[in-house]
């Protein structure tokens, strides 16, 4: 019982700094869509190898991705903070496609044979 009561901390310091390693993000197109300084996280995603992958939500239905890039920007209007969806995919031909959201309500997507490489407030 005493090995099991020091397993869980030596296993929840590895975590921790597991967790503070710096996350490498998929750098976002220039000139940025929102006011540096916004509050902003991003969330990218890879296909996994010789899979076809693809992106529903957000006002996109996409198959044959390479890479797919969600950022989150609390934009502020006036004394109003209005969360906008900015995504930008790398299809299989290596053209790009991006879109815009900005319905709080419209945050429901799912990926097909991707997965998340890396998330996190990128340094802009």
């Amino acid at each position: 019982m005493r090995a099991l009561s020091l397993a869980f901390p030596v296993a929840f310091v590895g975590m921790v700094g597991a967790l503070a390693q710096t996350v490498q993000l998929a750098a976002i197109p220039m000139p940025l869509p929102f006011p540096q300084g916004s509050s902003v996280f991003q969330w990218d995603y890879q296909c996994i190898e010789r899979k076809v992958c693809g992106f529903t939500g957000l006002g996109l239905d996409r198959l044959s991705l390479q890479s797919v890039s969600i950022v989150l920007a609390k934009l502020k209007v006036g004394e109003i903070e209005m969360p906008t969806y900015f995504i930008w995919c790398t299809l299989t031909d290596g053209s790009l496609v991006s879109a815009m959201v900005q319905d709080e309500f419209l945050f429901r997507f799912s990926t097909v044979n991707m997965r998340l490489t890396a998330a996190g407030a990128p340094s802009l």
